[in-house]
């Protein structure tokens, strides 16, 4: 298997490129701006050190679909633009100095293909937030999924990839991409990370 393609947007140092080396193909060190003009781009994975939830919003609107995931990397976001990071367009968030360089390459990894990782401060943040839900919308759409969507959810909750939600409903990997593409739109959310704060909120 050939090593995952990522781009880096906003790292000046070369402090991540060291600790992603020899387990990642290293496409380019981006500034942000560059990376909002250029647009699509052929990684498989994005990772973007800023502190600020527009950052994350820039990249991911200037990203034409199929965008790959983004992967945040903060020093110091504030706990409650967390959950906006996410609906922004992250799918998985590290603060510095909450994660070794395993916890950084099972980030990469776990967010290429459809996995949240979150640091501790972050998933506590996600947690104070579906205490006290501020998005209302989003349970009114949790109603409207079908029985069979509402078991892939759960199944996505669970961190099952689309592979194992597959084999487990005896159905096609592409029905479950499909379907999972249709609650992205019924929960008007744009990635995993999104849909599990919906579904959990609800």
């Amino acid at each position: 298997m050939n090593p995952p393609r990522v781009v880096l947007v906003g790292a000046a140092d070369g402090a991540f490129a060291a600790m992603l080396g020899g387990h990642t193909t290293l496409l380019g060190c981006l500034p942000l701006a560059a990376a909002v003009m250029q647009g699509r781009m052929p990684a498989d994975l994005i990772l973007l050190r800023t502190d600020e939830v527009r950052d994350v919003s820039a990249l991911a609107r200037a990203m034409p679909e199929p965008a790959p995931p983004i992967l945040v990397l903060t020093r110091t976001m504030e706990p409650a633009d967390v959950v906006p990071a996410l609906r922004a367009g992250a799918t998985s968030l590290l603060v510095e100095g909450q994660f070794t360089r395993a916890d950084l390459l099972d980030a990469v990894h776990g967010t290429i293909h459809g996995q949240s990782r979150l640091s501790p401060a972050c998933l506590t943040a996600v947690v104070r937030h579906l205490r006290h839900p501020s998005a209302p919308s989003h349970r009114r759409a949790l109603h409207t999924l079908t029985r069979r969507e509402r078991e892939i959810m759960e199944l996505v909750v669970a961190g099952e990839s689309n592979g194992s939600i597959a084999a487990k409903l005896c159905v096609a990997e592409k029905t479950v991409r499909n379907a999972v593409s249709r609650i992205y739109k019924k929960l008007r959310v744009r990635n995993r990370a999104e849909a599990i704060v919906a579904w959990l909120a609800g």
